[in-house]
């Protein structure tokens, strides 16, 4: 994956083959989107004892409608108004691998 870097040189998102993850695209800040191939989707990362109320708010939304959370051990990471083909679960193994290579660079 190649990070992609604010004007700060912060990591905002990254490009990979078929695709690409943002962090936020909201003004909030409190949803990013990937597109992988055909598919898009919106993802967050939920704590209930650590989100912040804006979080909270938009997961109990989320929700009631169609959704994938994946949990570890309390951090789920939410995929929700997913439109294509791609399953949830390639989706979710794509963030991780990018929310993986995040923390790696950082140290």
């Amino acid at each position: 994956m190649e990070m992609i870097l604010n004007e700060y040189d912060m990591v905002v998102g990254a490009k990979f083959e078929n695709g690409t993850i943002q962090d936020y695209i909201d003004e909030a800040q409190t949803f990013g989107l990937i597109r992988f191939e055909n598919t898009t989707a919106f993802w967050f990362l939920f704590n209930q004892i650590d989100s912040a109320e804006d979080i909270k708010e938009l997961y109990n939304k989320v929700i009631k409608e169609e959704h994938y959370i994946k949990d570890e051990y309390g951090e789920e990471m939410v995929v929700f108004n997913k439109k294509g083909d791609i399953s949830y679960e390639a989706l979710v193994e794509k963030i991780d691998s990018y929310l993986d290579d995040g923390l790696t660079s950082a140290y």
